[in-house]
């Protein structure tokens, strides 16, 4: 088996699979990857340029083709921008930065090696980014997998909706490209749907497999998750749009990781980054995971949600409100997170974080409610006042997503070793498969190979 990055991971996770060798033209990559799979044979090199005539034969195939050029960020603006200094002064080597992955012809070049040498590679996954779909010469490209036997799958997938048996679900939102391929020799084809069915909560049925359902009917499935395709519930008569189980960005958060308050700040954020956070507030006046950089139209996002996509650069921040309000007894209100707590007592949980806007009886016994719960029953009597709380951006504390935060992000398991600056290293993560996503495709073209079952995850209690 031949794969890189997060994918081999993922594929490590699959009953009956072993990790033949992995290839990357970055040498960090590349030495990262040996010692978390030292037993693989590695090699780095200009895969474009490689001759596959004395690579070794591999049953199933990963390949994560170069991107840069199908993606929304060009390839030459993302070359500049790994060439400007990030906040530590770091700037990513010209190898990691020009030449991103192979190409995707070579995964083509690959498969028709082996079928001359009279081994034709079994199945396989190839990954990209969703724009890939609409390379030029995409046609063609997919015509060369059935020219040389091979039946294929067009799979759109976003990370957070993989559940994986083993692998860590990612929280995080990133929608990606894959092309499923089996040989016509194995005789079988993998059961798709079987694996791409996320966990989902009907509100009529309860736990169902939850089924992807495109928008445009008239043309061959593509995009990204709401934007062109939803989840519907499987039930006869139903139908109506569920939201797969996501795991929020706070389970990648550290929180034992100190942050610093905005003000205090010897290099101020950048005037969009401060719009951001303001912004933040406003709507959700909680925590937040915000983009300092990157693409127009990136806005806050709180912490129960997934993470917006893990690029190759580390722009991703952490920014929350910094004081505890201390709701009985004791010699102070409030204090700010960077303190201490004041002492947790025995008479129950007095420490209330400020987060958001408060329903705020004024008569009678009610408690006050955060107003992302329903109002108490409303009387004649107008007695409900609106507290919010007025949080300057300059209190707020922030600091940025550390590498091993990103991983996890990624759902790479604990203890994955990567070499490098953080900069390399986030890199190497960007340009990573999330292994839940990974695991759970290549469990589907097992399945087809061997013809023996694997159970899929079941749903989280």
């Amino acid at each position: 088996m031949a794969g890189g990055g997060g994918s081999s991971q993922g594929i490590h996770y699959v009953p009956g699979t072993e990790l033949v060798m992995a290839l990357n033209h970055w040498r960090l990559a590349i030495d990262s990857h040996a010692l978390n799979f030292p037993g693989a044979q590695h090699e780095c090199c200009d895969i474009s340029q490689a001759d596959f005539r004395w690579f070794p034969y591999a049953e199933i195939l990963w390949a994560s083709p170069e991107c840069t050029h199908h993606s929304v960020a060009s390839g030459r603006k993302r070359i500049q921008l790994d060439q400007v200094p990030d906040e530590n002064g770091e700037v990513l080597p010209v190898d990691a930065a020009e030449r991103s992955r192979a190409t995707a012809w070579d995964v083509l070049r690959y498969l028709e090696r082996m079928i001359l040498r009279g081994k034709p590679v079994l199945g396989g996954v190839v990954e990209n980014v969703i724009d890939f779909q609409r390379w030029n010469l995409f046609e063609p490209w997919r015509k060369g997998f059935e020219l040389l036997g091979y039946d294929i799958e067009i799979i759109h997938l976003n990370s957070a909706h993989a559940h994986a048996r083993k692998a860590l679900w990612s929280p995080q939102s990133r929608d990606r490209f894959y092309l499923g391929y089996v040989h016509r020799s194995v005789g079988r084809k993998p059961d798709w749907q079987k694996w791409l069915r996320p966990h989902a909560t009907c509100p009529d049925h309860g736990a169902v497999r939850a089924r992807q359902d495109f928008k445009r009917k008239d043309r061959e499935p593509w995009g990204r998750y709401r934007t062109q395709y939803v989840y519907r519930c499987p039930r006869a008569g139903c139908g109506q749009v569920i939201e797969p189980l996501a795991l929020p960005a706070s389970k990648a958060i550290d929180w034992t990781i100190p942050a610093q308050r905005i003000g205090d700040r010897k290099r101020p954020l950048a005037k969009k980054t401060m719009d951001r956070i303001r912004d933040g507030l406003e709507r959700y006046a909680r925590h937040l995971v915000v983009p300092v950089e990157g693409r127009q139209g990136k806005q806050a996002k709180p912490l129960d949600e997934p993470t917006r996509t893990m690029t190759t650069r580390r722009e991703t921040g952490v920014a929350f409100t910094p004081f505890i309000a201390e709701l009985r007894g004791g010699a102070s209100k409030h204090r700010s997170t960077t303190d201490p707590l004041c002492t947790v007592t025995a008479s129950g949980n007095h420490h209330g974080l400020v987060t958001e806007g408060l329903a705020v009886p004024y008569y009678g016994t009610g408690r006050a409610r955060p107003l992302s719960q329903p109002l108490g029953a409303l009387t004649t009597v107008d007695r409900y006042g609106l507290l919010k709380a007025q949080i300057e951006v300059e209190d707020c504390l922030f600091r940025m997503l550390e590498p091993e935060e990103i991983g996890t992000a990624m759902s790479f398991r604990e203890g994955y070793k990567l070499l490098g600056t953080k900069r390399e290293r986030v890199r190497m993560l960007g340009n990573a498969v999330t292994p839940n996503a990974s695991e759970i495709l290549v469990s589907a073209v097992v399945e087809a190979i061997t013809g023996e079952d694997i159970e899929p995850a079941a749903a989280p209690c």
